[in-house]
């Protein structure tokens, strides 16, 4: 994941900015402690804040989140054939309010979503279910630029499962401050 965040720095910034924001990044490898990735994350996003405008630097991180989905798209296809399961997508919906993937709960008014991410429900309180993540120290926050990468990551889920685009908002981010983290999903 680390190379889909150069990738999309490098795809939205110029070569000198990315230069800047990636710092580091040589340093790591894969004997890197979780803290030691955490760590030079939370300076990448500190970095990107400071050198790159607040559109670009969501642009390159749902850009991420995008990615992730792609690594992570069994996840949608469980979601998808579980839709497959219902005459509509409001029966589907009205289901996983139900009963909810792990980790996650929705509320849904009309053609708004509520998606919680409840990172610290698991057996093993989490921060952040990426696992960029895993080492941050539980006094640390991060800038909420990096939940933009959830917020690419929750569009593409809807997307694939209802099969239509939706506009997905972030609300609040469990690693930046909140008890969890909260999009809003325009359907």
């Amino acid at each position: 994941m680390i190379k889909s965040i150069e990738r999309c720095v490098d795809r939205f910034a110029c070569e000198a900015v990315k230069r800047k924001v990636m710092e580091g990044s040589e340093k790591l490898t894969a004997k890197s402690s979780k803290a030691e990735v955490a760590s030079w994350v939370k300076g990448v996003m500190e970095r990107l804040d400071a050198h790159v405008d607040e559109q670009t630097r969501f642009q390159i991180m749902e850009n991420c989140g995008y990615a992730c989905s792609g690594v992570n798209r069994r996840v949608i296809e469980k979601a998808k054939a579980r839709r497959k399961k219902f005459k509509s997508d409001d029966e589907f919906l009205e289901a996983e309010q139900r009963k909810p993937m792990k980790g996650t709960k929705l509320e849904r008014k009309r053609n708004v979503l509520h998606q919680f991410y409840t990172p610290r429900s698991y057996a093993k309180s989490l921060r952040c279910y990426c696992g960029l993540l895993r080492g941050l120290p539980a006094n640390e926050q991060i800038s909420r630029t990096y939940c933009h990468c959830s917020k690419g990551f929750v569009r593409k889920f809807w997307e694939g499962v209802l099969e239509r685009p939706v506009k997905v908002d972030l609300i609040q981010s469990a690693v930046s401050g909140a008890e969890e983290c909260e999009f809003v999903v325009h359907l």
